[in-house]
């Protein structure tokens, strides 16, 4: 028998819970047996972080039949706000050992929105003809007086080589190859510092 012998998930198939800080929060755990033979006694054992507290931490779910499945209800007790992660282990006594990742919200926890999409959406409005920023090498507005992408200050670099970017001196990052401005004190492809 391997992992393959079973459909171990949330109920529903989603892949994360949601729930409010000090308010329990329920939710089942399905197990599905996809074989032509009855496995005996399955245990769902539930492990996670001190920031959310153990209710109902295991359960047995007995021997499966053929092509059956069973759900179980384990309780949580969020305790902080935030985002973390929690681990179902599934085993059966014919050696089993399966893993479920969850994914465990509690509270309004916002993802952080990458600065890149309003990059896109400012890329799109300007008309602009565009140039490589000498540092990051990114594709910039050539009127720009800082890089949007790594924050590089152009005006000095405009006004040290007359304004054209050809003209700025370069060297070549020893880690990764990337060519750089004279100036750079990073790489902005793999962010190595120079020498």
């Amino acid at each position: 028998m391997s992992a393959s012998d079973f459909h171990f998930s949330l109920m529903d198939n989603v892949d994360s819970l949601h729930a409010t800080l000090n308010k329990r929060k329920a939710f089942y755990i399905i197990v599905q047996n996809l074989t032509d033979k009855v496995i005996p006694q399955v245990k769902v054992k539930l492990s996670c972080p001190p920031e959310v507290k153990l209710l109902v931490k295991e359960q047995l779910y007995g021997g499966i039949a053929e092509r059956i499945s069973k759900k179980r209800v384990f309780k949580v007790l969020p305790k902080e706000n935030g985002a973390f992660n929690l681990t179902a282990t599934l085993t059966t006594r014919s050696g089993h050992n399966i893993e479920l990742p969850i994914s465990f919200q509690v509270g309004d926890v916002q993802e952080i929105i990458k600065p890149i999409s309003l990059v896109h959406k400012l890329e799109a409005e300007n008309t602009g003809s565009k140039i490589n920023c000498p540092y990051c090498s990114d594709k910039i507005d050539e009127d720009s007086k800082y890089c949007p992408h790594c924050g590089s200050d152009l005006v000095y670099i405009k006004e040290e080589s007359g304004g054209t970017q050809e003209e700025i001196k370069t060297e070549h990052c020893l880690s990764c190859g990337t060519e750089l401005s004279k100036e750079a004190k990073f790489c902005g492809k793999c962010g190595q510092k120079l020498v």
